[in-house]
């Protein structure tokens, strides 16, 4: 057994009574010293698995105290070495590559994984089968996502489970120039409007549903934040992941199996601007303008239009209150097929979102009110009190109607969403009265001019 066996066995025990009394363990030759070096022996051999088993699981600690004690071959009394560093590298070199596995390890380890499972309940007052149940509780939805960095690097992605189709909510590569500087890479949200979602509610308002507020699409977007001041700048090559209508943000389709106009946005440049009045303090005014628009290609007659939009919005917190103000206007000109091939107007263009299409003007204005109030409470378990509402309306330029494929005049969409919210640590509740106008034909209710409410409640648990 020579000296950097012993070292190995002083390192993992840290007992340097052990290395000390084995040179004279060897100069015995009783049968009794014998025993004890077979012993030795057999203790080394259990040590050296067990750090090689401890190393391998990323759980060893630096050892270097242990080598204090140890004596080298070819060292002098002096502790100086005459044979170079030979029985230090091999474990240095260990110790090295587990620290520095242990570091990745920790550093992966900062990925937050988050998920929401919520429940619905809805009541609609032209369902005459609701009407007589009270309606049923229903699965809302499943939300898992996980959000992290390793370094300068840094990422997200969410998933979201409906009942009866799935989809990738956003999903990105990032990359930390500095405090200042971010890209993003990947299904990203597009800077437009108020941000993040240009509503307070829980079901969201026009300028949402025609796409515009809280969409996503694949490219690459760089954020500048310089206090007050915020810049976005996005390329997007194209609006969803392949032509589909199955996503959250409302987009036009494409394809024929998810269209009949068969328009999609390709090579979309955007780009958003704020300033914070009051920045750092509890009482903000954000003014932002946005613009974005590009390429409208249509899949069917294989010829490329254009879509344009701009937005002006406020964004106010003052203390425990919120407001959102946004004026926007758009338009779509689109290189449609035959009106007759397709059944729908081109004073309309077909979008889609949550695996269901429906038509939007093809241009007009669209403005939205929001306003907000939070308290905290001391209810038993619920600790907060969340009360808001969200106004929208959409005007039209030209003839417009959201059923009978565009075709025809109607008045102009209206949406308003009176709700609150209650939480009680992960848990929550929201209860809305969501009544529209001639709604975009996307909420199930008639479109005849006239107003129609859902009582909607929502709850579940954020883990």
């Amino acid at each position: 057994m020579n000296g950097i066996t012993f070292k190995t066995l002083a390192i993992v025990l840290g007992v340097s009574s052990t290395a000390f009394t084995a040179p004279y363990v060897f100069a015995e030759t009783s049968s009794e010293q014998q025993q004890v070096i077979q012993q030795l022996r057999q203790q080394l051999n259990e040590i050296q698995a067990r750090l090689q088993r401890l190393e391998s699981q990323q759980g060893s600690q630096p050892l270097t105290s242990g080598n204090a004690g140890v004596v080298e071959q070819g060292e002098t009394t002096s502790g100086k070495s005459t044979a170079g560093e030979k029985g230090r590298g091999p474990a240095s070199d260990e110790q090295s590559l587990a620290q520095e596995n242990r570091t990745i390890l920790e550093k992966m380890q900062q990925t937050q994984i988050s998920g929401t499972l919520e429940f619905a309940h809805n009541i609609n007052d032209w369902d005459e089968t609701d009407k007589e149940t009270g309606g049923d509780i229903e699965f809302g939805k499943l939300i898992l996502g996980a959000d992290g960095s390793v370094d300068n690097l840094i990422y997200s992605f969410q998933y979201r489970f409906y009942d009866g189709y799935r989809f990738l909510h956003h999903g990105w590569l990032g990359y930390q120039l500095n405090d200042a500087n971010t890209l993003k890479l990947g299904l990203v949200q597009a800077p437009f409007g108020n941000m993040d979602y240009g509503y307070l509610g829980w079901y969201g308002n026009l300028p949402y549903l025609a796409g515009f507020n809280d969409n996503q699409n694949v490219g690459l977007k760089w954020h500048h934040d310089a206090g007050a001041w915020n810049t976005d700048l996005a390329f997007f090559k194209n609006n969803q992941l392949g032509s589909t209508n199955n996503s959250y943000g409302a987009n036009p389709p494409g394809g024929t199996d998810y269209g009949e106009q068969g328009n999609k946005s390709e090579n979309q440049l955007a780009a958003r601007i704020a300033y914070i009045f009051g920045y750092d303090t509890d009482y903000t005014t954000e003014i932002n303008f946005s613009a974005r628009g590009g390429q409208l290609y249509n899949e069917q007659t294989h010829d490329s239009g254009d879509n344009w939009a701009t937005a002006l919005g406020l964004s106010g917190n003052y203390g425990n209150w919120s407001t959102l103000l946004q004026a926007t206007a758009y338009a779509y000109h689109a290189q449609n097929p035959d009106e007759s091939e397709t059944g729908i107007s081109n004073n309309a263009i077909q979008v889609g979102a949550f695996d269901f299409n429906y038509l939007i003007p093809a241009k007009g204005q669209m403005y939205s009110a929001s306003l907000a109030y939070s308290m905290d409470v001391d209810w038993g378990p619920v600790k907060n009190l969340y009360l808001y509402n969200d106004y929208s309306y959409i005007s039209p330029d030209g003839d417009y109607s959201p059923i009978n494929g565009g075709f025809g005049d109607m008045g102009d969409p209206q949406l308003n969403d009176l709700g609150f919210k209650l939480t009680a640590g992960p848990y929550y509740a929201w209860f809305d009265i969501v009544t529209n106008k001639n709604g975009l034909n996307y909420f199930g209710s008639p479109v005849d001019n006239d107003w129609h409410t859902s009582y909607m409640t929502h709850f579940g648990i954020n883990f």
